[in-house]
């Protein structure tokens, strides 16, 4: 944990008005070089073409994950929006995702067709062929993330792929839900399906889909969200279909590969604006439950960036963890791909242009790139979060020079809780998953948003009202949490608490993290809160189940207290206007107690019941002086300061003002 985050690169410091002059006109220079490397005219094709043509592809795919949306079983799919869509090449080159797909899902597209013509080349597949294949191996993410791949011919000839994923609520395996902190291999974890035909010429294959139903929970449920992934491939066909009879087979072509040259282009200028060099940063999954000690799993990368070359190397973190948490490599270049998009949004959709120019290293048998039969249910709450987060940190070197609106820190991991057990309301066997939101990290020119899940892009909170109707549950709490940001001159958003009572008996497993190596602050921002599962919280019956509680008994009448981790604060909480933190004690975000730890603001309460609160200036004076003499802890715990993300440094800090110019640009919702 002593190791620094290094720039390695060499370089000499300014201070004052000097270095913000000279850091904006680096700011400048970006933007200069980037509109001479990324000319339209370099496009071969008619630019209106082109442009309604990329456009199209991905409006396909949105209108097939709303189709999904709509018309899918389980509330985790439809209101949740655990799905995404993709449309990729005949040789299974991502061309483009939908706006509002899973995040997560992204890197898993192209691995997902290419080994599926490994074991089903293209002369073998006909008209209405569609391949079921979940095998986190050979696709990434983990079981219950199904891949439904239909060929998408005309006349006769396949000219692209659809792809659509969900998460199936359960895939098998000894838990409701399939997740299993405790699996130490994969067949502890539900059925991986290899690629199979699923269907036939559009029928389906009754006698493949018993094998499958027969093997999980919920078959009669699984298979209406089967249909909806069926009716989105057809949907994404149904659109290239189209575009192929209006423009023609190689007009398709060509606009595929413009756009992988386009995306390329524009990547590789805001690469080149970078300053080169070698930066490192780390993380922790706060422990290996199987191993004895429990001890904490190490994630190490060294990024290098050279001219337009950006290399990450993650060959240092840990050996592969006993128990779920670790990563295959498809999973490893999710997680990857992912932290790089959240920084350079304005690139969106993910394309075959952008993932031929990273370059990913790994080492076999190491967390981030498991060997078969490691267990990989984790998932998002294991390494892709770490990887993730690693990811933006070590970008955060170069950025921090030259675009300081780029530089983010740690946010809330997601975290999965699953029940089951039998419904009485319905009498029917559920299995109900629900994950964790909110709060978000903080940016070096505004504070964090809070109770929602920004880096997914997609993900929604699903209202308590709609997990009542369809589970055994009432909820008697659904807010904030209070004091769990990561506290900061600009916050982290704060997480969400849910609390509810089981109207029957079930069995609960929680599969997260971050409950010890909470995310991080970086450049003096603090740590924010933890996760947090305890069940009958403030009774003599208490249980802290933590973060890897596996298929524990939970009785009717029992309440639950499931908490979001906050998001990691930027900058000394001391150098926040006292205005906005008596705002947050006004809504009731952060206590007074919290104001004066971390923020040396004095409040007096005049009436609380009026929400009166006033700031106490000459003491606040007084008590930012004395906190400043002593300093907050450095940790990688809880508000703490963390020792690697103290040493992020931007050149400057941008104002709201400043920073809108480069950010009102055509992206997706949540970026």
């Amino acid at each position: 944990m002593e190791r620094e985050l290094k720039a390695l690169e060499p370089g000499h410091t300014q201070s004052g008005a000097r270095r913000g002059r000279a850091a904006k006109s680096a700011a400048a220079a970006v933007v200069d070089l980037k509109e001479k490397l990324a000319k339209p005219s370099q496009i071969g094709m008619d630019l209106i073409t082109f442009e309604v043509m990329r456009n199209a592809f991905v409006a396909a795919c949105y209108e097939a994950s709303t189709t999904i949306e709509r018309v899918a079983y389980h509330p985790v799919v439809g209101m949740g929006r655990d799905r995404s869509n993709a449309l990729l090449t005949r040789d299974g080159r991502l061309v483009a995702h939908g706006f509002t797909d899973a995040a997560a899902h992204y890197a898993s597209f192209g691995p997902s067709v290419r080994e599926l013509l490994k074991d089903a080349p293209l002369e073998t597949m006909r008209q209405g062929d569609t391949f079921l294949f979940s095998d986190p191996y050979r696709c990434g993410s983990h079981v219950n993330d199904t891949r439904l791949i239909r060929p998408i011919f005309f006349e006769g000839e396949i000219v692209a792929f659809a792809c659509t994923v969900i998460h199936w609520a359960d895939m098998g395996g000894p838990n409701p839900g399939t997740f299993n902190p405790e699996a130490t291999t994969c067949y502890a974890e539900g059925i991986r399906v290899p690629p199979i035909r699923l269907f036939k010429q559009d029928k389906l294959d009754e006698e493949l889909w018993s094998f499958i139903a027969i093997n999980i929970r919920g078959s009669i449920e699984r298979r209406a969200d089967l249909q909806a992934q069926v009716e989105a491939s057809k949907l994404i066909e149904a659109r290239v279909q189209e575009l192929c009879r209006r423009y023609g087979r190689d007009t398709l072509y060509q606009a595929f590969e413009e756009q992988f040259d386009y995306s390329e282009r524009l990547m590789l200028a805001e690469v080149a604006a970078l300053p080169d060099g070698a930066w490192e940063f780390e993380d922790w999954g706060d422990q290996d439950v199987n191993s004895p000690g429990k001890p904490p799993i190490y994630v190490h990368c060294r990024m290098t960036k050279k001219g337009t070359k950006l290399s990450f190397d993650w060959s240092k973190s840990g050996p592969q963890p006993k128990a779920s948490w670790g990563a295959s490599y498809a999973t490893l270049t999710g997680g990857n791909y992912l932290g790089f998009m959240i920084c350079f949004p304005q690139l969106f959709p993910l394309n075959e242009g952008i993932i031929r120019n990273i370059e990913i290293l790994s080492k076999k048998g190491t967390c981030v790139d498991v060997v078969e039969p490691a267990p990989t249910t984790g998932y998002c709450s294991g390494a892709f979060d770490k990887v993730e987060a690693v990811t933006i940190a070590c970008l955060a070197g170069p950025l921090g020079k030259v675009q300081p609106w780029r530089v983010y820190p740690a946010a809330v991991s997601l975290t999965n809780l699953c029940m089951g057990g039998y419904n009485p309301r319905t009498k029917k066997q559920f299995v109900q998953y629900t994950y964790a939101v909110g709060g978000e990290n903080a940016r070096t020119f505004k504070d964090g948003k809070s109770l929602i899940f920004m880096r997914f892009c997609n993900a929604r909170t699903i209202p308590q009202e709609l997990e009542e109707r369809w589970f055994p549950v009432m909820f008697t709490r659904y807010e904030a949490r209070p004091d769990s940001c990561g506290h900061g001159m600009r916050r982290g958003g704060f997480g969400l608490v849910r609390e509810f009572e089981v109207l029957t008996d079930v069995t609960m497993t929680i599969h997260g993290d971050r409950e010890k190596f909470t995310p991080f602050g970086i450049a003096g921002g603090l740590n924010a809160g933890g996760s947090m599962l305890i069940v009958n919280k403030g009774t003599k019956r208490e249980m802290n189940a933590g973060m890897y509680a596996t298929g524990v008994p939970v009785h009717k009448g029992d309440r639950i207290y499931y908490s979001s981790a906050g998001g990691g604060g930027f900058g000394n909480p001391l150098e926040r206007e006292p205005e906005l933190v008596l705002e947050d004690v006004i809504d009731e975000w952060l206590s007074p107690e919290a104001a004066r730890k971390y923020y040396g603001v004095v409040i007096k309460t005049k009436d609380p019941e009026a929400l009166d609160h006033r700031i106490e200036w000459a003491a606040t004076k007084k008590l930012r002086a004395q906190l400043k003499k002593k300093k907050f802890p450095e940790g990688t715990g809880a508000h703490q300061v963390h020792p690697l993300g103290k040493k992020v440094k931007v050149a400057w800090i941008p104002t709201e003002e400043e920073v809108a110019p480069h950010i009102t640009i055509s992206r997706p919702p949540g970026w």
